[in-house]
């Protein structure tokens, strides 16, 4: 088999900047990674407030108990917040644009992820908030144990992420947050060791959601860098000199009387 057969990109081949420009976009994971750092905080402030007003149940605090719940319900309000609105969502660009510095602003115009999400998918998105609260109480209410908790967040979560990742079209990256998340979850329910002692046992919800998240971004982030070396390789190798004159000359001359056919 030739080299040409097993690689259809020629060196000096423009469509070779377009295959690396494509892939830089799609891998920049810097707005991704600044709201993780939003979530991650207001995600942890309901997590010690389920584990606060489980604590509060079990010792018969009333008023700590309801404090508790009303501040599990207010940081749930500003998630929410945060999530729909337009402020937010300026906040993260400008904090995005300020740390790519010279590299500016790209997107991927084969992705969906510039437009708004479709209403049943911002529907599942409000439904993610509602079903976490939702264990959140249970837990609260000694329905439900908190090392339950993962495995229930994973069976929500996974789905959600992954037509999160094929509906915005995003890189090979996007897929190891769902994929770790769910095998996290299969982990714990067959009992293998990856989890936290007692006295860290919320660490065992917030630790997998977020640093397989983190791995995730991180992995797209270091992926960019390699595309981005390699579209500026491409830019600044040389492409063969077309003659446009010549070609045209050569074309009218190819084309003349069928007498000089």
């Amino acid at each position: 088999m030739t080299t040409s057969a097993k690689n259809p990109y020629q060196p000096g081949d423009p469509r070779q900047i377009v295959r690396w420009a494509r892939r830089y976009a799609q891998s920049r994971t810097i707005s991704f990674l600044v709201q993780w750092v939003f979530i991650v905080v207001m995600v942890m402030g309901i997590g010690l407030a389920a584990s606060l007003t489980q604590t509060a149940h079990q010792e018969g605090k009333t008023v700590t108990f309801a404090l508790s719940v009303v501040f599990m319900m207010l940081v749930a309000l500003a998630l929410v917040w945060f999530s729909i609105s337009r402020w937010s969502g300026e906040l993260v660009f400008s904090i995005t644009n300020w740390l790519y510095g010279r590299e500016g602003y790209v997107s991927y115009s084969g992705s969906d992820s510039e437009k708004p999400l479709p209403l049943w998918l911002t529907g599942l998105g409000g439904g993610l908030l509602a079903y976490h609260l939702l264990g959140a109480l249970l837990i609260s209410f000694n329905y439900m144990h908190i090392k339950y908790m993962q495995p229930w967040s994973a069976a929500y979560m996974t789905p959600y992420l992954i037509l999160m990742v094929v509906y915005q079209r995003l890189g090979f990256w996007a897929w190891l947050w769902p994929v770790l998340y769910g095998l996290h979850a299969v982990a714990l329910m067959l009992g293998l060791p990856v989890r936290f002692g007692r006295e860290l046992e919320l660490f065992n919800i917030i630790a997998p959601i977020f640093a397989y998240g983190l791995i995730a971004i991180l992995v797209g982030h270091a992926y960019s860098r390699y595309a981005l070396r390699k579209l500026k390789s491409l830019t600044q190798s040389s492409i063969p000199e077309y003659d446009d004159e010549a070609s045209e000359a050569g074309e009218k001359k190819d084309g003349g009387s069928p007498a000089n056919g």
